[in-house]
């Protein structure tokens, strides 16, 4: 039972990153003519690497609940592919198999990439392009930064939730913070530590190697 609450909350998380990641290029939105303007730019710049390496921290806070939950982790992303590190799991997807390491259990679990799931940034990024109302909130300094506080709101009021704050660096035209807010007052926050763009990648980097682990147990429910 405990094996499955943390694959359930890790799926989570993994399904909010790739939320942020498409949200990078979201760039047919209807907002007001600014907001446009920063998005159209944010999204130009990341569309320009040919990949993305983040380190963030993520917490999630409930007040009411007296819920805080923090943790660590890493993100690589090019185009559909992805490695997901958090939490004692890395999860590795090439676009159409996804490997789940769970370094606790000492297994692997292989699947395919369901056309249905929300996990490929491609997929992401053409189905939630003009699903938002966009608006830029404030701009702000923080120590000697200067920022945008974007929030978008989706249309579809069946998303599981209510709205997301994007903070964003204006000098690098980067994010800096996501936040995410849903209707049962949860809060989940993703602070980026490191942002890395066109970093060099060995060409198996989005595949599980075996080799590296004898010991694992190999569950391939393909």
């Amino acid at each position: 039972m405990q094996k499955n609450k943390k694959k359930d909350f890790n799926m989570k998380i993994q399904k909010q990153l790739i939320l942020i990641l498409s949200l990078f290029s979201v760039i047919l939105c209807q907002a007001q003519d600014r907001s446009q303007e920063i998005l159209d730019e944010l999204a130009q710049k990341t569309n320009a690497a040919k990949n993305i390496q983040i380190a963030f921290s993520y917490e999630m806070q409930n007040v009411d609940a007296d819920i805080h939950e923090s943790t660590a982790g890493s993100l690589v992303v090019s185009g559909d592919k992805y490695i997901l590190k958090i939490a004692g799991q890395e999860i590795i997807s090439d676009g159409k198999t996804i490997w789940t390491y769970i370094e606790e259990a000492g297994e692997v679990q292989i699947n395919e990439v369901d056309a249905e799931e929300s996990f490929s940034p491609t997929k992401l990024l053409s189905s939630y392009t003009a699903d938002y109302e966009a608006s830029l909130e404030k701009e702000f300094t923080e120590n000697n930064l200067n920022y945008y506080l974007m929030k978008l709101i989706p249309k579809d009021k069946d998303s599981g939730f209510d709205f997301v704050n994007l903070k964003i660096e204006k000098s690098k035209m980067q994010l800096s913070a996501f936040i995410l807010y849903d209707f049962d007052n949860n809060v989940f926050s993703y602070l980026i530590k490191d942002y890395i763009t066109n970093v060099s990648l060995p060409t198996n980097a989005f595949s599980f190697d075996a080799s590296k682990y004898p010991d694992v147990d190999i569950i391939d429910m393909r």
